[in-house]
């Protein structure tokens, strides 16, 4: 991975050089090129002022003394100057020395616009800035051409290539060792997740990877730390989950199956003694029911497929039939349930299912409260709310533990009764109604779940 990481740096990081050197040589070279032009454009253009100016009043006999007279004006120092007549025909040099050469009598310069090009000579191969620039003699049209030899600026500019390039070539080898120490801290803590990972996803989720990196990576490390985390929390909470629900549903099945025993290898049971054992068998089948119907709804919630049958509810009612229905478990417990505050209200909801959520906190009320204790229920509006509130005088609940109350399969103690699923279920059925379940817990004013309703 590493070789991968540093080979796509370094394709990168060289066609950008490649790219970078293309575009230098050629820019320095128009510069070059262009400041040789210019110069050469600039000799023409102030002797042909100085010309005009000078020889304009001036009689010359012949052409000849009018060719030299230009020549003399128009002539640049280690620069090669010929005037060609308007058929393309050389006429002067100043070499001395009149070749067959000739120029084509087309374009902007016979047009009157100055020209240039780099051209060879055809004698030595020479590279040449070669400037073509129109006067007038004595009326009639000469073209003058300048040539420059280029063999010096080509010397200059390649050994700003050699200099460009060697530059190229350490940045790109600084580039390169870079590029190995950036891969390597992307990708040996890259391998160190992989393999931790690894781990995890075979089931040990007591590995735990370092998280200490100063990028993306660290964030990831902590993300999966605390998954593993997570997953071992709820593995920890189905196991507890598993062995209440085993020890919930071994109790009634051993009531059942202890009367059914005796009732059947027992001949000499009474009427009474066989009728106390059917109540016990009704009262344990009751309790398994109850506890089949709590798993099939959290299945049913963590599925989204639990719906509600909601309708304009006499919710006063529904309070008085729950409260009703706990009076005898909370005397087995010698507490008393006082109702507060109950008159008439009408709220949008699914009855039963409200039911069931006011039995379950009446149920946890009872469980918790003190011996001879009361627990309050009241059931108060204001203009846009529906308040129910469920209050014991109990075992206070710890701060950090009143988030976790409404987790599946959650307990307060390790070893207590229940399976943990009665207020998981309750807070999933007041979301469907857009409610919401509060628990608080404080010495002074005991423990209270309060449930808020939007008014219809």
């Amino acid at each position: 991975m590493t070789r991968r990481v540093v080979l796509h740096f370094m394709i990168i990081i060289l066609l950008t050089l490649a790219l970078s050197e293309t575009v230098l040589t050629i820019a320095v070279r128009h510069y070059f090129y262009d400041g040789v032009k210019d110069t050469l454009l600039q000799h023409a253009e102030d002797a042909n002022t100085l010309y005009k100016k000078f020889n304009s009043q001036l009689v010359l006999s012949h052409w000849s003394n009018s060719l030299n007279e230009a020549m003399d004006s128009f002539d640049m120092k280690k620069t090669l100057l010929e005037i060609y007549d308007a058929g393309g025909d050389m006429v002067a040099s100043s070499t001395g020395l009149i070749s067959q050469s000739t120029i084509s009598p087309e374009g902007e310069v016979f047009e009157g616009e100055p020209t240039s090009k780099v051209e060879r000579l055809p004698q030595t191969g020479e590279k040449v800035m070669a400037v073509y620039y129109p006067i007038h003699i004595r009326g009639k049209l000469f073209i003058l051409r300048y040539l420059s030899s280029l063999t010096l600026v080509d010397k200059e500019l390649l050994l700003i290539d050699f200099v460009s390039i060697g530059c190229g070539l350490v940045i790109a080898l600084l580039v390169f060792f870079v590029s190995l120490k950036l891969a390597q801290s992307i990708v040996m803590p890259m391998k160190h997740i992989i393999k931790v990972s690894a781990k995890m996803a075979s089931g040990n989720f007591s590995m735990r990877m370092k998280d200490d990196y100063n990028n993306e990576l660290g964030t990831l490390a902590k993300t999966l730390n605390g998954m593993a985390e997570e997953i071992q929390k709820n593995e920890k909470l189905q196991n507890t989950f598993i062995s209440s629900i085993s020890h919930e549903l071994l109790t009634p099945l051993t009531g059942i199956k202890g009367w059914s025993e005796t009732m059947l290898m027992n001949e000499d049971t009474t009427q009474n003694e066989f009728r106390e054992g059917l109540k016990v068998i009704s009262h344990e089948s009751d309790r398994l029911k109850l506890l089949v119907g709590d798993l099939l709804d959290l299945s049913k919630l963590k599925q989204n497929t639990l719906t509600l049958n909601r309708q304009m509810t006499r919710l006063d009612e529904t309070v008085r039939q729950s409260v009703a229905s706990m009076h005898v478990k909370a005397a087995e417990k010698h507490c008393c349930i006082v109702l507060h505050h109950c008159k008439r209200l009408i709220a949008y909801v699914d009855r039963n299912r409200m039911q069931q959520v006011i039995t379950n906190l009446l149920d946890n009320a009872i469980k918790f409260a003190d011996r001879d204790s009361q627990i309050i229920v009241s059931l108060e509006e204001d203009e846009t709310t529906i308040r129910l509130s469920v209050r014991d005088w109990g075992v206070v609940i710890n701060m950090e533990d009143i988030p976790k109350l409404t987790n599946p399969f959650f307990q307060i103690h390790a070893n207590g009764r229940g399976s943990g699923l009665g207020l998981a279920i309750s807070k999933n059925i007041i979301d469907l109604h857009d409610g919401e379940l509060r628990i608080t817990s404080d010495p002074g004013s005991g423990t209270e779940a309060l449930i808020i309703l939007s008014k219809p």
